[in-house]
């Protein structure tokens, strides 16, 4: 049996304890940053007690390490990376679009972005994109090989800098239209925009 912060004892399944602290903390690490965010207040968000944070996690930088796992990757839709251009595409303007994100507030890959003042947990959100621009690259239907290698990977982050700066954007500025914009409205410039980094040179096709 675990215990309740502040309502006495309540019988919890670990799992959905676990799963509740994930999400609690993956939105504070979202809203406020790393150094913002505190053990104590992710558990009261919960209402568990404190002690099973280091129980499940460890430390702070584990829970962490855990939230970038569990949270939805930029991309991805029903845990399934894209595949191709087309559908790179699709998932952009989804989750790009206004009220992606209702869970966390703001689009989970401001994450990555706040800085810890921990050079380990950036080392984690440099990963975390790194590897994100890889699987660009790969469903684009390239990969970093040969001597354009770099040109690739470097077209491939282009994309993420750009989903990454209308998360700022939105987050930040406000900035109309782009704040309201819907997955419609956003699909025609995103296919335009990926076709245009990630399509192979014509000698390629």
């Amino acid at each position: 049996m675990e215990t309740s912060a502040t309502d006495g004892p309540r019988r919890r399944d670990a799992a959905a304890t676990r799963q509740a602290l994930l999400e609690a903390a993956s939105s504070r690490f979202t809203r406020l940053g790393y150094d913002r965010t505190t053990l104590r207040d992710v558990a009261a968000d919960v209402g568990v007690n404190l002690a099973l944070i280091k129980r499940y996690f460890d430390s702070k930088e584990g829970l962490f390490k855990a939230a970038l796992a569990s949270t939805p990757r930029f991309l991805g839709r029903d845990e399934k990376f894209p595949q191709d251009r087309e559908g790179l595409a699709e998932a952009l303007s989804h989750q790009l679009s206004a009220g992606a994100w209702p869970e966390f507030g703001e689009h989970p890959v401001l994450m990555l972005l706040r800085g810890s003042g921990d050079e380990r947990v950036d080392a984690l959100r440099r990963k975390a994109l790194d590897e994100f621009g890889r699987q660009i690259l790969e469903a684009s239907g390239g990969g970093p090989a040969g001597e354009d290698g770099d040109e690739r990977l470097l077209r491939a982050q282009l994309l993420v800098a750009l989903g990454v700066g209308v998360a700022v954007v939105r987050s930040a500025v406000g900035l109309r239209p782009l704040r309201d914009a819907t997955a419609g409205q956003l699909a025609a410039p995103l296919r335009e925009i990926v076709d245009a980094l990630l399509a192979p040179p014509a000698d390629e096709r």
